[in-house]
């Protein structure tokens, strides 16, 4: 009984958390507070192109004055909200150099993708968990 309370109380805590309505048809998507205090994201595109594969694009900042390798995954997933399994989920390594911009760019495994949930981490503690609701 007591779990049951705490769900309800967590599921009243959450919905008070609402974001601002993007447009439907939005393929652009700020990402506010995602990152840590060297590591910031500030844009997450995706679009479909012509052949049907959704591409992903993430642009962040490291403020850093060091060099700092990140670790990233991104997972995919169909109009249901079935995760897409690829070895392209795995993580991948980027650079992000000393007080620079940085860009992460992906294809989907599978024409089926119509979502996809970033993932970053440094020292293997999880840094951004954002989830591009697009087209």
């Amino acid at each position: 009984m007591k779990l049951v309370w705490i769900s309800i109380l967590t599921l009243i805590a959450f919905s008070g958390c609402n974001k601002s309505p993007e447009p439907e048809n939005a393929i652009v998507k700020v990402v506010n507070e995602c990152g840590n205090s060297d590591i910031s994201i500030t844009d997450i595109k995706g679009r479909k192109k012509s052949d049907g594969f959704m591409q992903a694009q993430v642009i962040g900042e490291n403020s850093s004055g060091k060099y700092q390798t990140l670790e990233y995954r991104i997972a995919w997933f169909d109009k249901s909200g079935f995760k897409i399994d690829s070895i392209l989920s795995n993580w991948r390594t980027s650079p992000a150099y000393e007080n620079q911009p940085f860009h992460l760019n992906e294809t989907s495994p599978s024409t089926k993708a119509r979502t996809f949930r970033l993932y970053i981490r440094k020292d293997k503690d999880i840094i951004c968990n954002r989830h591009y609701i697009g087209q």
